[in-house]
């Protein structure tokens, strides 16, 4: 899965209201494989008006997104933005692919090539070519390999989840198996 050409890959993230099919998109952020920022927005839900557990973790309350649009007038854009990449990337990809479907009408009907840098660690670990570690949240791999986010950045931003998440991806696409690999 280690794709060559960064610039034909995109990494996304979102923040929700929770984590069933009915939650809703807080904020969705897109970068290229070079890091380049394509798409970082805060929507407001349709159908939520609190999601206290999920504000404990991203601290993306009802008050901070009431202002702001809902993911449906973005739709196309966003559509748009997903054609023409050759992979896609997330950590836990299928649950943030799962929401853009969800959330996007549309959207399932791209067809996307998609990878997921936590299975792609996890498959690293197993091998032993990375250590075992006892979390393998975003936050515990990626600061355990070295990502220092940005002054004023948290993880649990979908901005600097992307970023954690690209950050382990060129990590681990530096490695080369068969030399790292233990007697």
């Amino acid at each position: 899965m280690i794709h060559t050409d960064l610039s034909k890959i995109l990494i996304v993230d979102t923040e929700t209201t929770g984590l069933g099919n009915t939650d809703e998109i807080l904020q969705l952020s897109v970068i290229d494989g070079l890091g380049n920022v394509l798409w970082n927005r805060y929507y407001r839900p349709l159908n939520h008006t609190s999601w206290y557990y999920a504000q404990k973790v991203n601290h993306i309350s009802p008050e901070f997104v009431a202002d702001k649009p809902n993911i449906a007038e973005d739709s196309e854009e966003i559509i748009s933005l997903f054609r023409g990449y050759e992979l896609i990337l997330g950590y836990n990809t299928k649950f943030d692919l799962r929401m853009l479907s969800n959330n996007i009408k549309k959207f399932n009907e791209l067809e996307l090539n998609w990878g997921d840098v936590h299975n792609l660690y996890r498959k690293y670990e197993t091998e032993k070519i990375m250590p075992h570690l006892e979390k393998h949240d975003l936050g515990s791999v990626s600061s355990f390999l070295g990502f220092v986010p940005e002054e004023n950045e948290s993880m649990h931003n979908s901005l600097t989840d992307v970023k954690a998440t690209l950050f382990i991806y060129q990590v681990i696409g530096t490695l080369k198996p068969r030399s790292l690999l233990r007697g």
